[in-house]
């Protein structure tokens, strides 16, 4: 099977979700095409006529990817929307397109929301979670356990009035923009690491997967209806702040059942949602939908078409990217 599979595989190279279902595709055996739509927007129309034959189309985020393109592929289309469809709307006009054989999104609330808008009928949309790579995310053995509490991941409003507040009561460590091996040896070193949601959104995020893969405590807000983890048997969660400060303390005293609770979450995420099994479960709904025929992979006449869009998605995320730029340089210069 050779699959093209276009998401932000390079600007998000070992670390993004990307990056690991496309090695997961390859231990599987996949012929793999791989495209960053975001890095190539100037070249993409060029890049791929020169993938030639492929047998499945996979976008994933595809943030102002031209449905010109996606017009122009005469083989099956699946979209995975990544991201909470209630705050990523630029999603919405793939979503709407009718283009896709088959759609994924993060959550059962993405999903009821696509079909109360009468985009897509049930039967075309399944809750994908985000998972982890056992290779990228482990358990250190031995290691000294020297933080009482992290919390790792982006700053934004919400998790920072909610850290202020935390920090008042223990002693928080705070890493904010850290990945890869220097993020699995701050939560192996941390008796409890918090998971606080970036909005008032419920979520599961893909930091659970990867904690819980380190062998590591969580507390974390409560999660969104489709989590897969059963409170106090793989994590523990909170309804407000109060809960987690106060749960914080209760914790601390006992590395017992901090152990105990951490031991069930990795044996839930080993067993059942490492990022393998996730490319199985893909790979299995994209054969279903297998069509014979002799046609090319990409229509050249379509995919012409295309071009005048391409160039306009580009010069809009160009003049996009200057902006923010420039935005940034006058708030760090005044600071």
């Amino acid at each position: 099977m050779r699959l093209l599979y276009i998401a932000v595989h390079e600007q998000n190279k070992d670390w993004g979700a990307e990056h690991f279902l496309a090695k997961a595709f390859l231990s599987l055996g996949v012929d793999l095409v791989t495209i960053d739509y975001r890095k190539h927007r100037k070249d993409i129309i060029q890049r791929i006529k020169q993938v030639g034959d492929f047998d499945y189309f996979f976008l994933q985020r595809g943030d102002d990817f031209p449905i010109g393109i996606l017009k122009s592929i005469n083989r099956p289309k699946f979209f995975w929307a990544s991201e909470l469809v209630s705050r990523n709307r630029d999603q919405d006009r793939l979503l709407n397109s009718g283009l896709f054989e088959h759609v994924f999104v993060h959550t059962l609330a993405c999903k009821r929301s696509i079909i109360e808008k009468g985009w897509l009928t049930e039967d075309k949309v399944t809750v994908l979670l985000n998972g982890f790579d056992p290779e990228s995310h482990y358990p250190i053995e031995g290691i000294k356990k020297d933080i009482d509490v992290l919390f790792i991941g982006n700053m934004l409003g919400r998790r920072r009035k909610w850290l202020d507040e935390i920090k008042r009561s223990c002693n928080l460590y705070e890493a904010v923009g850290i990945y890869g091996a220097d993020m699995v040896q701050l939560v192996n070193r941390a008796k409890i690491v918090l998971n606080i949601h970036s909005e008032e959104y419920l979520d599961t995020e893909t930091r659970l997967f990867e904690v819980m893969a380190c062998r590591s405590f969580l507390l974390s807000e409560r999660l969104s209806e489709d989590s897969p983890f059963v409170n106090g048997l793989h994590l523990v969660e909170v309804m407000d702040v109060k809960e987690m400060i106060s749960s914080i303390q209760i914790y601390l005293e006992s590395s017992e059942l901090r152990q105990k609770i951490s031991n069930g979450g990795y044996e839930c995420v080993m067993e059942n949602h490492t990022y393998l099994k996730r490319a199985e479960l893909l790979l299995s709904l994209f054969t279903s939908y297998y069509k014979t025929g002799q046609n090319l992979s990409v229509d050249p006449i379509q995919l012409k078409k295309a071009v005048l869009e391409s160039f306009y998605l580009y010069e809009k995320n160009r003049l996009l990217d200057s902006y923010r730029q420039l935005r940034y340089s006058i708030r760090k210069r005044f600071k």
